[in-house]
């Protein structure tokens, strides 16, 4: 704070974002460049300090640094740079010769693959299902979750009330957290359990989280949404699968990927045919009655196929 000034929280703030001092907008540019590449540009995003790494790219990150202070500190401006520049769009394969010079991807010789956080790969699949709510604020809510009839830390149910109508659907941050009992699904993509703070997530990948996206009742319902879309949508069955693909992954599918899925669709057609008890219930189990234009066994049929949809990587990867 300059000498002579109230060592007041207005000052302490008018000091943040002074054009003296470089820190924060640099720390705000570290943090975005990390959600996106998976590392930041200074990989200790928590310690800017001497006990911190030095950055790969100073002169980027103040370069990126200064476009946030003189674009009014438009966060929107600074995401449209980062994402539409050569270095993010490059593929994430990886090369032999890019391997050898850069295994780590320090020096940025490939683009980012980085997977969702936990929040986001929920609200991923709703999305893509259209059932995402966009309300904002307010009380936590109780997404649906398995219900074990265990009993957790100081004696308290794992179980819960799962909240109705549109809570049923809100993003994943404001779901309710119980320190001694987490929400599971998000606790198997990585997210923190919050008894201590945690500045940076690890991300893993194990066979649970597929287990997840494919089983959990969040998931089995966003394909069951998915799937009326799909089926009310104009046209042949390979333009209803088209059509979703590109709902999910943002680009038309490949002739072989749409035979794919089209002979899935086919295969458990015939395989349900014979099985209307097991169809209805793929197709409204939890998400609730059909439209009358609708058919169980191809809202089942079609499910199937929007599970995979649901769990192919590009959805939680940047491919």
């Amino acid at each position: 704070i300059p000498d002579g000034q109230p060592a007041n929280r207005l000052n302490f703030a008018k000091w943040l974002v002074s054009e003296d001092n470089p820190l924060t907008a640099r720390v705000i540019v570290n943090r975005y460049w990390e959600n996106l590449f998976g590392r930041g540009i200074v990989l200790t995003s928590e310690e800017f300090g001497s006990q911190g790494e030095l950055p790969t790219h100073p002169e980027l990150l103040d370069w990126l640094a200064r476009e946030l202070v003189e674009s009014g500190w438009d966060t929107r401006h600074l995401l449209q740079m980062i994402v539409t520049s050569a270095t993010y769009r490059q593929s994430s394969r990886v090369s032999p010769e890019a391997a050898a010079a850069d295994p780590d991807n320090r020096w940025l010789a490939r683009g980012p693959r980085v997977r969702l956080s936990a929040e986001m790969v929920r609200d991923q699949a709703l999305q893509a299902a259209g059932l995402l709510s966009k309300k904002m604020y307010g009380p936590p809510v109780k997404p649906p979750q398995p219900n074990l009839g265990l009993t957790a830390a100081f004696g308290s149910s794992t179980d819960w009330q799962t909240s109705t109508g549109e809570d049923r659907y809100r993003r994943g941050i404001y779901t309710t957290w119980r320190r001694s009992n987490p929400y599971p699904s998000m606790a198997t993509f990585d997210a923190p359990n919050r008894e201590v703070c945690t500045l940076r997530r690890n991300q893993t990948n194990t066979p649970l989280q597929a287990l997840v996206t494919m089983n959990d009742p969040v998931y089995v319902e966003a394909a069951q949404a998915l799937a009326r879309i799909m089926l009310q949508h104009d046209g042949s069955l390979n333009d209803q699968i088209a059509m979703g693909f590109k709902r999910c992954l943002l680009r038309d599918p490949a002739a072989a990927e749409l035979a794919a899925l089209t002979a899935l669709f086919d295969d458990t057609h015939r395989e349900l045919a014979s099985q209307p008890e097991k169809a209805l219930k793929l197709a409204t189990d939890p998400l609730g009655p059909l439209p009358q234009d609708v058919t169980p066994i191809n809202a089942a049929a079609m499910t199937v196929v929007c599970n995979v949809l649901l769990n192919v990587d590009e959805m939680i990867l940047k491919p």
